[in-house]
């Protein structure tokens, strides 16, 4: 398998990134692109925010292939993994970013609602995992990146639906690091924070106010930083760190 050398820390490294066209996914495709990858991203809605990010991680000289989904559909990650598959022939690494949140008091939360928030930020991860499993498998080599959120991690205010889906990566990610770690398959979470576009729209001005107030580096982070992380999380570089949740929130929770 190509590891990482001189010429990027991901150099030839297949890595498909879901929710890529917007906020955190997209910091992430354009770090990874820089450090050598080969970027498969999806996303459902946002054409243009796609564009932006093919655009960016062409800009590195890297290749990219844009995949539009959602992946709520029971077939849709299965889908998403054999077109990466068939252009690439496998995935090394895949970053597990897409999600929904929204600001909804628990007792206005209904049924529906719960539903559709964890058939994307639980089931549909659960699914990809599975599917890109079979290929790491077969090559004994994989790296699985899942975003979490602090919400998840600690109590702080946030939507109930919404943290209750973050603490279920966090479960997924350990269960997962210690039946696929014996095949070099090594999976963690990044618990982050609030960081600028994607899902900071949905978080009410006071509750970033606060973050803000108690975050030891005074400010919002920036996609490029959680970037940073998963590349290296992503890479061959890393061959210990497995079934970790690593908070990434400028010291927020400190």
């Amino acid at each position: 398998m190509p590891s990482g050398t001189a010429e990027g820390l991901l150099h030839g490294r297949r890595v498909l990134v879901t929710g890529g066209s917007s906020g955190i996914g997209q910091g992430i495709c354009e770090v990874l692109a820089r450090e050598g990858a080969k970027v498969a991203f999806t996303y459902q809605h946002n054409a243009a925010g796609a564009e932006a990010t093919t655009a960016l991680v062409r800009k590195h000289g890297a290749e990219v292939l844009a995949i539009q989904h959602d992946l709520r559909d029971k077939d849709a990650p299965n889908r998403v993994v054999a077109e990466v598959e068939a252009a690439w022939q496998g995935v090394d690494a895949l970053v597990n970013n897409a999600a929904v949140s929204e600001a909804v008091p628990f007792v206005l939360i209904d049924d529906d609602e719960w539903d559709d928030l964890f058939a994307l930020n639980v089931t549909a991860v659960f699914r990809l995992c599975r599917a890109v499993a079979r290929g790491m498998l077969r090559q004994k080599y994989g790296r699985i990146v899942n975003i979490g959120s602090i919400a998840g991690t600690r109590a702080i205010a946030s939507p109930v639906h919404y943290a209750a889906s973050k603490g279920a990566i966090e479960g997924m990610t350990r269960s997962l690091a210690h039946e696929l770690g014996r095949y070099d398959i090594l999976t963690n979470c990044i618990a982050a924070g609030i960081f600028e576009g994607g899902l900071r729209s949905t978080i009410p001005e006071h509750h970033q106010k606060r973050y803000v107030d108690s975050c030891a580096l005074g400010r919002i982070g920036a996609p490029a930083e959680c970037g940073e992380l998963v590349a290296w999380l992503a890479s061959a570089r890393n061959t210990y760190l497995n079934g970790a949740v690593i908070i990434l929130d400028g010291g927020t929770l400190a």
